[in-house]
């Protein structure tokens, strides 16, 4: 599982990030791997209402937004957001790259597009407060709730701190390690637990996210579902995006994974469908099924459907997994 930590304090050393790091190593305790988005470090700009995303699905703005925010929170499985309390909401740099997902929000309800992975994305909130005010956290809870329901995951809870004000003061708080660790807990173990089901091909820009994407929509989250190619992670081609889209289903960003990174993982429970010739097989490796699926490159927009469409018949035979 990969568990992203969106880091909106403008103080690297303050509390929040104590609260998030502690955080995010409880879930590498349970094998998670998990990767931190310092809001503040990122040259991002402001949304700019050009309403370019409602209808065409993408940003215009240019920024690091697009090569370093955007990928990793739709590859997330679980997006925790950290925060201190700023006027009884997040800080100006954590709502600066909220408001800029604004971009997913007009994907799936201006577009009408679905992200696969709605049946299992979790989102978490962690945040701090100097002062004790009894209505404190309202204000940021419901921005993290409408922010995951952007991302299309569950808001799955939050740990929030009252009179926390001071370097360092969260660390002395006595029930922090165990809030924190039952949390992580609570998230993670029951997906942890699910079987497996890898769609693997030589590049996986094409074939593995749209069987991937098939099988999380008939799965609806009982199992974990991964795309993977033999290489470096690549994004889906532009072809396969449009192809899924057409069928109601978002690909974009979802970025596949080497197979070198989820090989030392697999467990007994766990299959891997190898997309292509049998001859191809990578050394070593014997699938669970093998589909000839025939292969498709960029700009080749009828051999993308006509995969699409083989590979939707044969994830629809997998009923019973």
């Amino acid at each position: 599982m990969f568990v992203l930590g969106i880091q909106g304090s403008p103080r690297k050393n303050g509390n929040s990030n104590y609260l998030l790091s502690s955080f995010l190593k409880e879930c590498e305790s349970h094998g998670a791997r998990t990767q931190t988005i310092h809001a503040p470090d990122l040259a991002v700009q402001p949304c700019r209402e050009l309403v370019v995303c409602e209808k065409k699905g993408f940003c215009p703005i240019k920024d690091e937004m697009e090569t370093r925010g955007y990928g990793p929170v739709k590859q997330a499985d679980v997006v925790v957001l950290a925060s201190p309390i700023f006027f009884y909401n997040v800080s100006a740099q954590a709502k600066l790259f909220i408001d800029r997902c604004q971009m997913f929000w007009g994907r799936k309800y201006k577009m009408g597009l679905k992200d696969p992975d709605r049946f299992s994305r979790k989102g978490f909130l962690l945040s701090v407060a100097a002062s004790g005010g009894k209505r404190l956290f309202e204000g940021v809870e419901l921005t993290a709730k409408y922010f995951f329901d952007a991302l299309s995951a569950d808001f799955s809870g939050s740990l929030t701190y009252k009179k926390v004000e001071d370097a360092g003061a969260i660390i002395v708080r006595p029930e922090l390690e165990t809030e924190i660790r039952e949390a992580a807990a609570h998230l993670l173990v029951p997906e942890m637990e699910k079987k497996q089901l890898i769609f693997l091909s030589s590049h996986g820009q094409c074939r593995s996210p749209m069987a991937a994407a098939f099988a999380k929509e008939l799965s609806k989250g009982r199992l974990r579902v991964a795309a993977a190619g033999l290489g470096a992670g690549e994004a889906p081609l532009p072809e396969a995006v449009t192809a899924m889209a057409s069928l109601g289903l978002d690909i974009k960003y979802k970025t596949a994974l080497s197979w070198d990174e989820i090989r030392t993982a697999l467990g007994e429970r766990d299959r891997v469908v190898w997309l292509g010739r049998r001859d191809e097989l990578p050394e070593g490796l014997t699938p669970w099924a093998v589909w000839e699926i025939p292969p498709a490159a960029a700009g080749e927009q009828e051999r993308v459907r006509g995969a699409r469409d083989l590979i939707q018949q044969q994830v629809s035979s997998l009923a019973g997994i």
